[in-house]
């Protein structure tokens, strides 16, 4: 934990937010701390420390040497920023270091969550499955997997574990509220278990109102509503919730540079355009990569991408023309 420079933590943080949202996202008051490096008896003294950010294991071996020293920069000149008007701290740098603490084992999600997809875990009891299970379908249609147990837990594995695995690896949740909901000692266990990890809990009224804690959220009103239209709604308050906007945005650029056909790669740049007001820097990211998926590169495709980087004023991306020369094979004798 920060303890000198907690003051500027919030301000550096928000910083990146617009500026680095990989280092946004793993900067974390929980995963930072200082070492004190040395103090300085000019100009009334000056203390200067090193930034330390833990990253677990698995995270760690994920991001690439020179993404390592883009966040580490990034974080750094966040917090010289931050504090700029104390010149008793300076800051000489951030190391990015794994750490998995000792005891704790994060849960295998892989198998549970398709890849790159936004994880929003569906509580609802089983009257609801049905209910549950169009919503799942709806909201692939907005880059989200919403877990539903019933769907996603093979009935060979102990549901109870793959409830936790799930719940710990989820980005948000949503609580379908029906009549008997409140009486479900598994859902009102799944609801307390987001709230107690501070992750986005949206309340969906279906038959009755929220209650405790759940009151205090954004409650999406879904009497005798399609399934489609609530889905929009769970994306567009997933989009704006300060707590799962940059992993949200992050999943729907990564979903388009992974896409694997023509169909796929329209419904994600449907997507992009429903979110116009997506902070520039990830339409530079996708716009970085954006030539090295050829599937990228079809007409129709690439014109409707052109069309958002021009909004967003980046160059359009030229097509691929294929070279009309032949070249004549060498000979090979045997």
């Amino acid at each position: 934990m920060l303890e000198y420079l907690k003051t500027y933590y919030t301000t550096a943080r928000n910083l990146l937010k617009h500026r680095n949202h990989v280092a946004f996202e793993l900067c974390k008051s929980e995963c930072l701390a200082e070492n004190f490096d040395s103090h300085d008896n000019w100009n009334g003294g000056i203390d200067y420390f090193t930034i330390v950010l833990t990253v677990p294991t698995n995270k760690y071996v994920e991001i690439e040497d020179k993404e390592k020293k883009e966040i580490a920069d990034a974080i750094s000149q966040a917090f010289v920023e931050a504090s700029i008007n104390n010149e008793s701290i300076q800051v000489n740098g951030v190391i990015i270091v794994p750490y998995d603490e000792e005891g704790i084992d994060y849960p295998t999600s892989e198998s549970m969550w398709i890849i790159d997809y936004f994880r929003l875990f569906i509580s609802h009891i089983s009257k609801n499955k049905t209910s549950a299970a169009n919503l799942q379908k709806a909201l692939l249609d907005w880059g989200i997997h919403g877990f539903v147990a019933h769907e996603d837990i093979e009935p060979s594995k102990e549901w109870v574990s793959e409830l936790y695995n799930a719940l710990f690896s989820m980005d948000a949740l949503c609580a379908i509220l029906v009549n008997g909901f409140r009486s479900s000692r598994w859902c009102d266990q799944e609801v307390g278990i987001a709230l107690g990890q501070n992750k986005l809990c949206i309340p969906i009224n279906k038959e009755i109102n929220p209650y405790g804690f759940l009151d205090r959220y954004q409650v999406l009103k879904a009497h005798n509503l399609d399934a489609r239209y609530v889905a929009q709604r769970i994306a567009e308050i997933i989009f704006a919730d300060d707590r799962t906007h940059g992993t949200y945005c992050c999943n729907i650029i990564r979903l388009l540079l992974n896409a694997k056909n023509n169909e796929s790669a329209l419904k994600v740049i449907k997507i992009l355009t429903h979110f116009s007001k997506m902070e520039k820097s990830y339409i530079e990211m996708l716009w970085k990569d954006y030539s090295k998926n050829t599937v990228l590169l079809d007409g129709d495709v690439l014109a409707k991408a052109n069309k958002i980087f021009t909004f967003y004023g980046l160059s359009q991306i030229q097509p691929v023309v294929e070279s009309s020369v032949t070249t004549t094979q060498e000979e090979l004798p045997f």
